[in-house]
């Protein structure tokens, strides 16, 4: 399966894909409880982070629009810049989500940026969100959104970091060379979070041959 950058005429269906994926994940439905208001939650999200890593070089998707990879390239190893989540739209996210949980989403955001920069401190590329469109099933759009970065990260021989709120999709990562290095919860009652390090490849790492129907952060 091919994989090329998501283009601007894209990103609506993108975000609709990536909320079909995520939108009875466990954190999502810790984070924004309402199953009726989370649609337009995370619709705003999802549209916004299209934006953002459209804006980074970071957007991809696979040639038949089954799945959609959001990656932070090595030259954002430390994190994409507050002027470019402002021009994505993101200050507008309380009025959206509300504020209460605007608070909470932060709460994770910071655990999240906690963690990245204690467990890794060099250029490399970071997954920062992977989901397939559960209406395609076992299509292999995970494995070749995964491998589309990691064969140029092994080109460059750059590491690759991701953070997981699903305890199952460890051992997914783990098949691509992914070593697990945190695992707990941002709060008390959370999910629990996952921080998996590739270290840098000299050689491109094989495919895994099966893949899972959804991988999701």
């Amino acid at each position: 399966m091919e994989v090329h950058p998501v283009e601007p005429d894209e990103c609506p269906e993108a975000a609709e894909v990536l909320l079909r994926a995520f939108f009875d994940f466990s954190m999502n439905q810790y984070l924004f409880p309402d199953p009726k208001k989370r649609v337009w939650q995370l619709r705003f999200i999802y549209q916004r982070l299209l934006a953002l890593y459209c804006g980074v070089g970071g957007a991809f998707i696979t040639d038949d629009g089954s799945g959609v990879a959001l990656w932070a390239p090595p030259h954002y190893w430390h994190g994409v810049g507050i002027w470019r989540h402002v021009r994505a739209g993101f200050l507008a996210t309380p009025f959206h989500i509300g504020l209460d949980m605007t608070r909470r989403r932060i709460g994770a955001l910071r655990d999240i940026e906690h963690r990245h920069r204690t467990e890794i401190q060099e250029p490399h590329w970071s997954l920062e969100l992977i989901g397939a469109d559960p209406k395609q099933q076992r299509t292999g759009s995970g494995t070749a959104l995964i491998q589309h970065v990691l064969d140029r990260a092994d080109r460059q021989g750059l590491p690759a970091y991701v953070i997981t709120h699903d305890a199952r999709n460890v051992a997914y990562y783990e098949r691509f060379g992914f070593l697990l290095v945190g695992n707990a919860p941002f709060e008390p009652g959370a999910p629990p979070t996952c921080s998996l390090l590739r270290p840098a490849m000299k050689h491109s790492y094989a495919c895994p041959g099966n893949t899972v129907a959804a991988i999701r952060r």
